[in-house]
């Protein structure tokens, strides 16, 4: 791997909307009946939510009436989502045949255009789960059903953020591995660094740790891993961070399940404040998993043609799969590096369809030294450029909706 120091030139892409909680909805049926292609369009985008992956949403056009009809003789689903024109005691009547058909489990909502309190609490009190008025966003709508089925409702969970690089060697799982250290020191906060390459993870190597874990014999048995058990796997580094590196065994026959992988994240994030996911360079379904529940993903490229290749591709994917989520950072690396010929920052942004990035200058002292030594650049040098760099990033990704960022810091990365 080549070692590139951090310095930031240019500001990174962040998300003014505030996000929903990062809590998965379990599996779940839904059924919507639109009578706007407003609406219709704004529940289609929302159910392709990472939130909402485990829900199966039957869309349809018509309101109440339609809804009568479809489920006339048939159960109704777990959330039902109906869309009104009526008002007053028309629009009362309307949800009273509705509540004929309803099984008691079901949970329904309306999507009306009367804004009045006291129809509000009329509803309410025919047992009506919420009253939406007017248009709303996709992530209103996430938010909504997190609200009502959120099986981690009553939990803080954890940030998680996911380092990928485009193109093998180009530096994703060393950033990673010093962004976790930063924020466990800096912040005095637990902090998880999962190394998912689990073959060739870098981890144990990077931060001179005893790699014996045996993480390996319950990544073929999802049902097997707990929080307890995440407790014994990890190791201790500092008094801060704790590494689950990778395989003992990088030969081993043992195929980690995309189930496990996303078990794992799962009781990550409600086992920690911050998650730093060191996501391996290929494209298997665990990957995808890990990507798609992170709630930041950083794309790490070297300016060359095989990096922009990869990165179009990787950042077109990941639009697709996180459709309602602020777009990846993108961060260049190993840039200006002697003797090379490297496609220009910004054209490179360009092309992948960015306008906001960051670069890091190359320079493999201080990173080759630290990694010699086992160490992180903040233990070898403090008070360094590239350890100034490392912090930026750190605060930009953990100060989100907490303040704003001032002075240098707020025009690095780009925030209004």
């Amino acid at each position: 791997m080549k070692h590139a120091a951090i310095k930031i030139e240019e500001g990174i892409q962040a998300s003014a909307d505030p996000a929903p909680s990062s809590a998965r909805v379990p599996h779940l049926t839904a059924a919507a009946f639109c009578l706007t292609a407003t609406t219709r369009g704004v529940i289609e985008r929302a159910s392709a939510d990472r939130r909402l992956t485990r829900v199966k949403t039957e869309i349809a056009d018509g309101g109440v009436g339609q809804a009568l009809r479809v489920f006339n003789g048939r159960r109704t689903p777990s959330l039902l989502i109906v869309e009104v024109s009526t008002a007053g005691r028309a629009l009362l009547q309307e949800l009273d045949l509705l509540a004929q058909v309803c099984d008691p489990e079901t949970k329904v909502v309306v999507i009306g255009t009367e804004n009045d309190i006291s129809l509000y609490r009329n509803l309410m009190g025919r047992g009506i789960a919420e009253y939406l008025v007017g248009s709303f966003s996709p992530l209103a709508y996430v938010t909504m059903i997190q609200t009502l089925f959120g099986e981690e409702s009553a939990t803080k969970l954890g940030k998680v953020f996911a380092f990928v690089g485009a193109k093998g060697g180009v530096g994703s799982s060393t950033l990673a591995q010093n962004v976790a250290w930063t924020i466990a020191e800096e912040q005095a906060s637990p902090t998880l660094l999962l190394d998912l390459d689990f073959r060739f993870g870098s981890a144990a190597v990077n931060l001179d740790l005893k790699a014996v874990t045996g993480i390996e014999k319950y990544m073929g048995d999802p049902e097997k891993l707990d929080a307890a058990l995440l407790d014994r796997l990890v190791v201790r580094r500092g008094e801060f961070l704790n590494v689950l590196p990778a395989f003992d065994d990088p030969l081993g026959d043992i195929d980690p399940v995309p189930e496990a992988i996303e078990r794992l994240i799962d009781i990550a994030r409600a086992s920690f404040p911050f998650v730093v996911l060191d996501v391996p360079h290929d494209w298997t379904a665990a990957s995808r998993d890990a990507l798609t529940s992170a709630d930041e993903v950083i794309v790490v490229a070297s300016p060359d043609l095989p990096n922009l290749r990869n990165a179009r591709a990787l950042m077109g994917q990941l639009r697709g799969l996180r459709p309602n989520d602020a777009a990846p950072r993108v961060i260049l690396n190993t840039c200006k590096m002697p003797k090379r010929k490297e496609i220009v920052a910004e054209k490179f942004a360009k092309s992948i369809g960015v306008r906001n990035y960051a670069t890091m200058a190359f320079d493999p002292a201080t990173f080759g030294t630290a990694s010699a030594e086992g160490r992180t650049i903040r233990e070898q040098a403090p008070r360094g450029k590239a350890q100034g760099s490392v912090r930026q990033l750190v605060d930009s990704l953990t100060s989100q909706g907490k303040k704003r960022p001032t002075g240098l810091l707020r025009r690095l990365f780009g925030r209004a």
